[in-house]
């Protein structure tokens, strides 16, 4: 909302001449018209770009000694305001933090999302984030442990996170079961709750392609990273079907300047944030 409001702030001279020039940015072949697959293509852009902007400003906040790193206690000083360190099977002398290890690893057999699970976590993926094993995360790095699914030496990272969080069995698999979680059915119940019945629809139709009932490793890498192209091709199929006014599956600049108030709370600009960001309406990309 704020972000529309400062859209509205603008005067309509540059409102027009900034919208114009993001609409021109989107027509990659620049025949004059936004297909599906441009609008699709310019939203997966616009989440790397903000991601990528984001872990950018978090590596200068977590960096406290400004090196062009971050070490592990940076990290665990920024996020839990101490120091936390030890090794996964490894008493500590210190009874506060043999506590704090302790429910960590009782909250990670039980697959509870407790903070203390997390930390675990973390340090594994910063262990592996840390590609040449310096002493701490440089800015390439720190984006991979932030965002470790647009990175390419992290995949198989993800995949074995998910399959160590969900993989009860331990057969490399997971199944419908697996998949639910801790979900038992009521004895009494006729029949499952709906949200049940939507996430059994979702592992059989979105995400267990082969119909084998259970999720290959590359099948769970759908499931655990945010499926950006998707949410892109129905946010553009969406636009379409709101804003073409003559069914030609296709947007031309007059049909976005029409409606653009649902253009601009759309994310094709970002909910209007690119309206505020040069790189996306100057006109050099």
């Amino acid at each position: 909302k704020e972000e529309v409001d400062e859209y509205v702030k603008l005067s309509p001279e540059e409102q027009h001449k900034r919208l114009k020039s993001i609409i021109k940015k989107i027509d990659l072949d620049s025949d004059g018209f936004l297909t599906e697959s441009e609008l699709s293509s310019w939203i997966q852009m616009s989440f790397k770009h903000y991601a990528m902007q984001e872990a950018k400003q978090q590596f200068i906040e977590y960096d406290k000694n400004s090196d062009g790193s971050v070490s592990w206690d940076e990290y665990n000083i920024q996020m839990y305001d101490r120091v936390i360190d030890f090794v996964e099977n490894t008493a500590l002398d210190d009874a506060e933090e043999e506590s704090f290890r302790q429910v960590s690893m009782c909250a990670q057999a039980f697959s509870f999302d407790y903070i203390s699970s997390l930390h675990l976590k973390d340090k594994k993926r910063f262990e592996k984030a840390n590609q040449d094993s310096g002493p701490g995360l440089n800015l390439e790095e720190f984006i991979a442990f932030e965002h470790p699914e647009e990175v390419d030496y992290m995949t198989e990272f993800v995949i074995q996170e998910a399959l160590e969080e969900h993989d009860k069995d331990g057969d490399g698999f997971v199944s419908l079961e697996e998949f639910l979680g801790d979900y038992r059915r009521d004895p009494t119940a006729s029949e499952d709750p709906e949200w049940i019945l939507v996430e059994k629809d979702r592992f059989m139709n979105d995400y267990d392609r082969d119909a084998d009932g259970r999720l290959d490793p590359q099948e769970l890498l759908s499931w655990v990273v945010p499926n950006n192209q998707g949410i892109a091709q129905e946010e553009a199929r969406h636009l379409i079907d709101e804003m073409d006014l003559n069914s030609d599956r296709k947007l031309s600049e007059e049909e976005i300047l029409e409606n653009q108030d649902l253009f601009l709370t759309s994310e094709a600009t970002d909910y209007g944030r690119q309206l505020h960001d040069e790189y996306f309406y100057h006109d050099e990309l």
